[in-house]
Parts: C-alpha cells; structure tokens; sequence
C-alpha cells in the first residue's frame, strides 16, 4: 500500500488553486457574465430594489448572482480533470507518495475555491453598495448567511458534478449539456397557471438556484416558489450529498481507469 504524505491534498488543493486563479478566461468570462447579468437590470441600484427590507434585498442579490454565474463556474471547473492527460503528467503524479484520493480531491476543493474568488468580489461588491446605499451595516453579516445557505449548496454541487463527470464524457459534451441543463434544470418560466411550461427540475428542492433556501430562509418573495425554512433545509442537504455522491462516483471511475490500464 502507497504511503500517504500528511500535506498530500493540502499541497494538491494549493497547487490547484493557484492555476486556477491565474487563468485569465476565468476573470474575463467572469467580467463577461457580469456585465450581461447588470444589463438584465439584475442590480441592488436600479428599480427591482425599491420598497425591500435588507434581508430581502440581499437575498435577491444573492439569487441574481447565482442567475448566471454558475453557468460559468460550471464551464470553467470542467477542463480540470482532463488537463492532467492532455498535459501527460497523469502517468508522473501516479508515481509519488500522494494519492489518487487525495489529488482528486484536493482538485477539487483548490479550482473550487479559486473560481468562487471572482463570484464572491462580484457578490460583495453588491453587498457594499446595498450596505452604503441603505446606510446598514447588518447587511454584511447577513449577506455573507445569504451566500453560504442560497449561493454555495449549489456551486458545490455543480462544482462537484463539472469535476467528475468530465472523467468519463468529452470536456465539449458535458459543457453543452450542463448549459442546457442550468437553463432546463433551474429557469425554466412559469405558465399563466404557476406551474412549469414543460417537465423540469425548476421549481423543485433539487435545484441548485437556491430559492427554496432564499424563501425559506430570508422571505424573499422574488422567487417563484413558496419554502418554510425546513424545506430549504431539504433542499441543501440533497444538494451537498448529491454533490459528494456525484465526487465519490468520480473518484471510482478513476480508480477503475487507473486499473484498467
């Protein structure tokens, strides 16, 4: 049995994070999907704002953020895996102490962390205009419960399947289908009625947009379900076990990979 070095997936999750980091398609298709979001008037400084308490506020902001931005992050997480093989460096990270476990998740967490870092400034620059402009400091703290319970259940959990999947589907294939899934899964419009134009995930606890949790959690009544916060509770759970379920499987397929071989 290989030994494990203690700073394994601490040295792998730092060297992943720094790459990722330094990308620049990660701050210009970041840059990019801001101004779109802004131009969709999606902002704590325009109409959409007026008459909301803080809490309110900043739960909306936290959805408008999580609108289109997880299209990106998904998109943006899913050459990670593959890159070791395209690079040829898989074969040499097999023959050092640190393990495919650890390495894969230490990828993982690294890119994760480095590709939340332009969501959470985009984020926190909404925060502190909201925290200015109504004169509130309590926006802050509640702004950052808002981003950790409607934002981060569901970038993990497209982090978590934009990592895995891509160890057995083309890295082209998988961002095609996950843009039509983020649209399909969780914006599909309402019919006249309050239901769904068609069969979809949208408006379930399985969707990772994060309005059962905005509803449940902050009242917000910008979405277009109703949740008590047990239910956004629910919805959380599922998402983050759905999330390592969706890492466990990925790091298997791996394994069998590696075996085969």
């Amino acid at each position: 049995m290989r030994k494990e070095t203690p700073s394994a997936l601490g040295g792998a999750m730092s060297y992943e994070f720094r790459m990722q980091l330094r990308r620049k398609a990660l701050w210009i298709t970041f840059i990019v999907f801001s101004l779109a979001l802004l131009n969709l008037t999606f902002s704590p400084w325009t109409r959409w704002s007026e008459g909301l308490s803080v809490p309110h506020l900043v739960a909306n902001w936290s959805l408008a953020v999580q609108f289109f931005h997880p299209i990106a992050f998904g998109i943006l997480l899913a050459d990670r895996l593959p890159r070791d093989r395209h690079t040829r460096v898989e074969e040499l990270l097999d023959t050092l102490p640190a393990s495919l476990g650890s390495r894969f998740l230490g990828k993982y967490l690294g890119t994760t962390l480095a590709t939340l870092v332009p969501i959470f400034l985009i984020y926190a620059a909404g925060v502190a205009y909201i925290a200015a402009g109504r004169g509130d400091l309590s926006a802050i703290p509640l702004a950052l419960g808002a981003f950790a319970t409607i934002n981060l259940p569901g970038l993990l959990f497209v982090a978590a399947f934009s990592v895995s999947s891509t160890a057995v589907l083309w890295v082209p294939l998988y961002q095609f289908l996950f843009v039509g899934y983020w649209f399909w899964g969780n914006l599909i419009p309402t019919d006249p009625t309050g239901g769904n134009m068609m069969p979809t995930l949208s408006r379930t606890i399985l969707t990772p947009f994060g309005e059962y949790m905005a509803n449940g959690f902050f009242g917000t009544e910008q979405t277009t379900v109703r949740a008590t916060a047990l239910e956004g509770m629910a919805s959380m759970s599922l998402l983050l076990g759905l999330g390592a379920l969706a890492l466990y499987s990925g790091y298997r397929v791996l394994l069998w990979q590696r075996d085969k071989q």
